[in-house]
């Protein structure tokens, strides 16, 4: 699940964390005998995006977050309350508080969808600024 902030995006169907190590070619005549590739990383980079029931609480306040144009906290991980279904009172499930993905975001994408008969749903998207920690065992 995904938090933002410290409160986890309404209605969320889905959540996707994607970690990815770019890389370079590194190849030389001594190494395989020139003839295999080998690679170096280079750099990591991570996003994140949520696909959603269309709530204007949550479109709005990602809105607003996003057009700031700075950087918020993101938490990925499961919700505090796993043995339960049920909405906390407070409106927002609790992040974890071990064995979870901390770093901090851009949203660099909001997309709403309303078909015709069909529910209105939002997806965002998420590019990491900086590192992406684990806290955990």
């Amino acid at each position: 699940m995904l938090f933002i902030d410290d409160k986890s995006v309404p209605l969320a169907t889905s959540h996707t964390l994607t970690i990815n190590a770019n890389t370079t070619d590194s190849s030389n005549k001594d190494v395989g005998g020139g003839m295999w590739a080998s690679s170096e990383v280079t750099q990591y980079t991570w996003e994140a995006s949520t696909d959603n029931l269309y709530s204007t609480n949550g479109v709005s306040t990602l809105y607003a977050k996003m057009i700031a144009g700075t950087p918020v906290d993101a938490v990925f991980g499961i919700k505090t309350e796993a043995a339960t279904a049920d909405l906390p009172a407070g409106g927002s499930w609790t992040k974890p508080s071990t064995n979870f993905f901390s770093g901090q975001v851009i949203i660099t994408s909001l997309e709403v969808t309303a078909q015709n008969g069909e529910n209105a749903t939002f997806t965002a998207t998420f590019t990491g600024y900086g590192e992406l920690e684990w806290t955990g065992q």
